[in-house]
């Protein structure tokens, strides 16, 4: 099963839509999960014309859209247990790790958090951090697809495979693969 993996979409604060480049790209999918940050609610109308699709609620949806959605959920696909969670954690964490790169050892605060929180997850989807990572961390797996609002000068979003194996790919919107 292929899906797609989407995330801090912005759209109407950084995007005025989504881009036709990222809808394109996810004809075919299975199935879709978008880790928080839509904005808009027509974010969700707009991906569910493509295939179902899974939201949860980030830290900058506005409570017409965030009272809506889940603030984290674990979907089962193919035969795998899937988390999804924005990623934001309460501010004295987040304080902790937060502007440092994914490979900076107070980031394990982060990783230890997630895995608590979503404890039957076999893989954890989120975003927040706005920069894509496949990482394994202690028997799981951790995948943030990135940003479509292109925040930091990039526009990524990821496509998992679940057969199987287990493959993921970062697709980069910005530089045409």
């Amino acid at each position: 099963m292929k899906i797609g993996l989407v995330s801090d979409t912005h759209v109407l604060t950084s995007l005025v839509r989504l881009p036709d480049r990222l809808l394109e790209r996810l004809e075919g999918v299975g199935a879709i999960l978008h880790a928080g940050d839509l904005v808009a609610a027509s974010v969700l109308e707009e991906l569910r014309e493509i295939a179902p699709t899974t939201a949860v609620a980030g830290n900058m949806d506005p409570p017409e859209v965030a009272t809506t959605l889940p603030e984290r959920i674990v979907l089962r696909l193919a035969g795998r247990s899937i988390g999804l969670k924005h990623g934001h954690q309460p501010r004295a964490l987040q304080d902790r790790y937060i502007g440092l790169d994914y490979d900076a050892p107070e980031m394990d605060l982060f990783y230890r958090a997630m895995a608590a929180q979503l404890p039957d997850a076999e893989i954890i989807v989120f975003g927040h951090f706005h920069a894509p990572i496949i990482r394994e961390w202690n028997d799981r797996l951790f995948v943030n697809p990135g940003s479509i609002a292109p925040t930091h000068g990039r526009s990524t979003f990821a496509i998992l495979e679940l057969g199987q194996d287990i493959e993921v790919q970062i697709v980069d919107l910005t530089d045409g693969s």
